[in-house]
């Protein structure tokens, strides 16, 4: 299993909750063709502008062609409301 950390600090608790309404309505449809991935949105209450998103694949092929829906689909909404983006990934060891 691969493991994917997207934590997106925006500069309004308005801008990220934006986001994170685009991305609930965009995913469920981009994600049909992609069996076996997830992905948890976090929210937390003492950072309401921070959204974190933990994606778990399972294999890199699945991971790849989700981060090139993420390229396609959602970077511009990204790149619109301009948040620092933070991103780790890897494979699960434990």
């Amino acid at each position: 299993m691969f493991m994917k950390i997207f934590i997106r600090t925006f500069p309004s608790p308005e801008e990220c909750e934006l986001f994170e309404s685009i991305v609930q309505t965009k995913w469920p449809d981009l994600l049909n063709s992609a069996q076996g991935v997830r992905f948890r949105a976090l929210s937390n209450n003492q950072a309401p502008h921070v959204s974190i998103v933990v994606w778990e694949f399972p294999n890199e092929k699945s991971q790849r062609l989700v981060e090139k829906k993420i390229d396609e689909n959602i970077s511009r909404f990204v790149k619109t409301l301009s948040p620092k983006t933070m991103s780790a990934s890897g494979e699960v060891t434990m």
